[in-house]
């Protein structure tokens, strides 16, 4: 279980780092193009597809980062759909169908990039090959097999789920506030 923590850290720091990367290159690249444009009277050509393809880099390696942080998009609808005794058993079995899916989409993904490099295909603006670009999806749904597989076989390591930014409240930070509001003078 240590090998499988660590190994889960490390992909979560490797992804962060390279998120971090590409979200710096985005901004300073979309920048220097807005400078050019309004001080220099000329953008650049390319500023445009360099940051799309740092942001296809953010959202698929993110999409790895949220899942590591419990905060990935999932379906709630089925989560009382199994009598409480066995939701380890459900926990478990939806990690592993997500892997699946994963395993299905990095596949696929692969194949997309395998025809790309036959065909030799290139970006119209840039000129680059593409294939480098897509390896980036199979990458990612690679990590998610392995996380969500490692989910499965270690429940202690899957993270809570955050809920995102609309779950309430829990009954700890409600107490918190109460507990602020007391203390704020009245006027």
């Amino acid at each position: 279980m240590n090998a499988a923590r660590a190994l889960l850290t490390l992909l979560r720091r490797l992804e962060a780092a390279g998120t971090a990367l590409a979200f710096a290159t985005m901004v300073c690249v979309l920048g220097w193009d807005i400078l050019g444009r309004e001080v220099f009277g000329g953008g650049k050509i390319w500023a445009t597809p360099i940051a799309v393809y740092c942001n296809v880099f953010i959202a698929f390696i993110g999409m790895g980062l949220a899942s590591a942080g419990g905060a990935h998009l999932r379906p709630k609808f089925l989560d009382n759909a199994a009598p409480q005794a066995l939701d380890g058993a459900f926990n478990r079995l939806t990690d592993i169908g997500f892997a699946l899916f994963s395993v299905g989409a990095a596949w696929l993904c692969l194949k997309v990039t395998q025809q790309s490099v036959q065909l030799a295909e290139t970006d119209p603006v840039l000129q680059w090959q593409v294939w480098p670009f897509q390896v980036i999806l199979v990458v990612a749904f690679g990590i998610a097999v392995v996380r969500h597989l490692l989910y499965a076989a270690y429940p202690g390591l899957k993270p809570n789920d955050s809920g995102g930014e609309n779950a309430p409240p829990s009954d700890e930070q409600v107490r918190e506030y109460a507990v602020q509001r007391a203390a704020e003078p009245r006027a």
